[in-house]
């Protein structure tokens, strides 16, 4: 059984509970937020994209209970201060950092010293941090106390980037995100610090802005080190995103080689990884997809041998909340060996 501590109850913090729930050997021991727990749980229920949670959540002297059998009640917490916050005390073996307010290794190093085995960041760090992301590296996790799980959009673009380059190699690439808008956005024009399209309103336009998965890419996959670029356009849909990706390729290969070669690593290393959408689906229909990332056959192609052109899609909110339980697995499996 892993013991897990979740920081930050906001929609990654919220999709990772709602996924544990489907796990029998994951049990949420105790969250930490700041707001009001009778709000958080509500939102924890009724939940705008994902539905209405089936096991009723209620809230009392600091404890959340879910109605379905086997599940413990979860310790909440309205702590404010990182060096009074001590996930240990309630059994945590792991602590997923979810607030958004936490990025460096050295912010974070509070947990281990109340003695949590592992923590883990879900977003790209803003130091140095090991970063590891399934299916692409997580093979090189050696037992690091504190690392990162990468971003969404990382963990979708990695997983395709490393079969691509495994078989045909890649000398250049290309890539446009069409992502959900998200919190951080507002819903009316308003300041955004150092981004004027971003300071537009979130739900009435098609908002065109910079992506921090280039970095953290070339983090996860250090061989495109000077070979990709890539953009970010917000979009007034509340979850799920679209990648298009355009490769110039060290092989030549023809569509149908380039689809053949996805499809079968989705059937094999990147079983539960790579999904292929195969009838012809918009963003509403993954969401819900727990995979990182949902290739689409038809819509790929190649011209004149080496250009390739990719899409594919991922529900950047349960496909992540996911990939964060499969890594808090694994390196608690590392730990035990």
């Amino acid at each position: 059984m892993v013991k897990i501590a979740i920081n930050g109850f906001g929609r990654i913090g919220r999709s990772i509970l709602r996924a544990a729930l489907q796990r029998e050997n994951i049990h949420i021991v105790a969250i930490n937020d700041v707001q009001n727990w009778e709000i958080l749980s509500y939102l924890l229920e009724h939940d705008s994209t994902h539905g209405l949670l089936p096991f009723a959540p209620t809230y009392a002297n600091n404890t959340l209970t879910l109605n379905k059998s086997g599940i413990p009640p979860i310790a909440t917490l309205n702590c404010n201060s990182k060096e009074k916050l001590n996930f240990a005390a309630f059994g945590a073996d792991v602590v997923i950092e979810s607030s958004g307010q936490f990025l460096d290794a050295k912010s974070l190093e509070h947990h281990c010293q109340k003695g949590i085995k592992r923590v883990i960041l879900s977003a790209s760090p803003t130091d140095n941090m090991p970063m590891f992301a399934l299916g692409v590296n997580e093979h090189s996790y050696k037992g690091e106390q504190i690392f990162s799980n990468a971003s969404c959009t990382a963990n979708a673009l990695a997983p395709l980037c490393k079969v691509i380059a495994q078989t045909f190699g890649i000398d250049m690439m290309s890539f446009c995100i069409t992502h959900s808008y998200t919190n951080e956005q507002s819903l009316l024009d308003s300041v955004y610090p150092n981004d004027k399209r971003r300071s537009r309103a979130a739900a009435q336009n098609i908002i065109p802005t910079s992506t921090g998965a280039t970095s953290t890419l070339k983090r996860l996959l250090p061989e495109l080190e000077g070979k990709v670029e890539g953009h970010c356009v917000r979009v007034p849909v509340s979850n799920v995103l679209l990648l298009d990706i355009t490769f110039m390729l060290s092989s030549p290969t023809s569509t149908k080689a380039l689809n053949e070669c996805i499809i079968h690593a989705s059937q094999n290393e990147m079983k539960g990884i790579i999904d292929i959408d195969v009838k012809e689906g918009v963003s509403s229909d993954f969401i819900g997809n727990p995979h990182s990332v949902i290739f689409v056959p038809d819509l790929s192609y190649v011209l004149n041998g080496t250009m390739a052109r990719v899409m594919a899609w991922c529900d950047n909110e349960w496909g992540y909340a996911n990939r964060v339980l499969d890594i808090a697995q694994l390196c608690t499996q590392a730990n035990k060996a």
